[in-house]
């Protein structure tokens, strides 16, 4: 309603250009019908050229966009609605046409007899400067989850099936982000496969979301099919706050109405092979969700604009899917050089800006897990509380969590038994990450295979850590300082004990 409202004050003021944006035409169409009253609608589609509003069928020979506006000047337009569909192929590298749209708007704007309104419909905003001051951009969003569960009972009646009520509130959150038509026939395939609408069908929409990210080639669907939040050794209290998180996602309409914020995300900073990407993983796993993951990097484009563009398009893609877990990898170098005065910093720096508000004011289910190496280089404004949640350190595993790691990294090659002393290992272990670890229980198994061993031994372990020169070895005073900054910015550690010693 609030849409509608907004595009019918500014149509009764005169507005020249209205752009829609929307993937669903059916919706752009049902929303100027409504508004049109009594006015003449003509359209314009790339696809067949003038055509009738209401039967799509060609009024005249095919013309293109800037022989209709053409004809469309030469006409005495006392009440109209001018809809011109596929706005942002039509427009681009076609000066003409944006030329003929200008001198349109222009006599609107000023030509009291002229009461017309120009409407853009696109699935891609395209506003070129010479249009900019006479164009008002309203995103058509995806239905709600209110419309949704309408959407849901109305199929339901339509096919007499059997609804489960249960997962009435999981379906309407899963099916966020996806158009009306693409609901409905997600919808009628459940139905079709075992007369039902319920939580069988939760596999469909995950599917149809999978799909979308594919097709857009600039985000990145990661399979969490076989992690859990088990599968990460130590990290206690990260693995306890992400758990709490995961029960707010999971009943997020009740928890709203109790009063609850939507989880916003975390960040979780470390060295490599600590853990960090795993964690991203288990997270999805732990929360249901699609993990989307965002190299910010990949964005950079070749032309001015391109960067925000691709920024714009993954964050509105995000939300598309949604809910979900969208893991923003190595963020600090994409952002590090933000506020420097070369033109790639100019560019982050806009960057930046840009996913900084997004993280502040986006309203859709997107549960954001960064994860950077150095979050000291990173501008302060990121690390302030609004953004995200809360902020993790994952350090090296003291020993305790050194024996949960290799017990997890052997039991998931099946090779936990009685003849390996895990406590022995982990003592020995002093100074090793997480992929350390994961690289020693590896090469054991390895060597066991080659050497003919029927089982794995302590000592043949024991053999590999000793031929391991762990990451605190190679690095050691750097990590030593890194950690020391860390907690002097009171950046949460991600154990169960906030004070170990480093690497102990």
């Amino acid at each position: 309603m609030g849409l509608r409202r907004s595009v019918r004050a500014c149509v009764e003021s005169y507005y020249p250009i209205i752009y829609l944006a929307t993937f669903e035409e059916a919706d752009s169409d049902r929303l100027v019908s409504e508004l049109a009253d009594r006015r003449t609608i003509l359209e314009w589609n790339m696809a067949r050229g003038l055509v009738h509003f209401d039967t799509k069928v060609p009024l005249v020979e095919y013309m293109d966009l800037a022989s209709a506006l053409e004809n469309w000047l030469d006409q005495e337009l006392g009440n109209h609605f001018l809809i011109v569909k596929d706005a942002h192929l039509a427009l681009q590298g076609n000066p003409i046409a944006i030329s003929r749209l200008r001198t349109l708007a222009h006599r609107i704007a000023h030509d009291e007899s002229t009461l017309a309104t120009v409407f853009l419909v696109s699935s891609e905003l395209y506003a070129p400067p010479e249009l900019e001051k006479f164009i008002t951009v309203f995103e058509m969003e995806p239905p709600g989850e209110e419309e949704i569960t309408r959407i849901l009972r109305k199929r339901a009646e339509h096919h007499e099936a059997k609804v489960d009520d249960g997962a009435i509130g999981k379906l309407a959150l899963a099916f966020r982000g996806l158009g009306k038509y693409e609901i409905e026939r997600l919808i009628d395939r459940g139905y079709q496969q075992d007369g039902a609408i319920g939580f069988e069908d939760l596999d469909l929409v995950l599917a149809e979301k999978r799909q979308i990210v594919r097709k857009s080639g600039i985000l990145e669907m990661v399979p969490v099919v076989d992690e859990e939040m088990e599968s990460v050794g130590g990290l206690q209290e990260l693995k306890d706050w992400l758990k709490r998180k995961a029960k707010i996602m999971a009943d997020l309409r009740d928890a709203r109405n109790f009063g609850v914020d939507e989880p916003k995300g975390a960040m979780v900073v470390g060295f490599p092979g600590c853990g960090k990407s795993l964690t991203a993983k288990a997270a999805a796993a732990e929360f249901e969700l699609p993990l989307l993951r965002l190299d910010i990097g990949s964005l950079m484009g070749r032309y001015v604009g391109d960067s925000e563009a691709n920024m714009r398009r993954a964050l509105k893609l995000a939300e598309a899917v949604s809910p979900c877990v969208l893991w923003v990898d190595e963020l600090e170098k994409a952002f590090a050089g933000v506020g420097g005065s070369g033109s790639d910093s100019h560019i982050a720096t806009r960057l930046f800006g840009y996913f900084l508000t997004w993280m502040q004011e986006k309203t859709r289910p997107v549960f954001v897990l960064a994860t950077a190496n150095d979050i000291s280089v990173l501008p302060p404004e990121f690390l302030r509380k609004g953004r995200l949640d809360e902020i993790f350190h994952v350090g090296l595993p003291d020993e305790d969590e050194r024996a949960e790691i290799l017990q997890v990294h052997l039991k998931k090659r099946r090779k936990e038994g009685r003849n390996i002393d895990i406590g022995k290992l982990a003592r020995s272990t002093s100074g090793f990450s997480g992929a350390d670890l994961e690289n020693v229980v590896k090469e054991a198994i390895e060597q066991a295979f080659l050497d003919g061993q029927r089982s794995l031994a302590t000592d043949s372990m024991l053999g590999v850590v000793r031929e391991t020169v762990p990451l605190a070895k190679l690095m050691d005073e750097k990590m030593k300082d890194y950690a020391d900054r860390l907690r002097s910015m009171g950046i949460r550690s991600a154990s169960s004990s906030a004070t170990k010693p480093w690497g102990s």
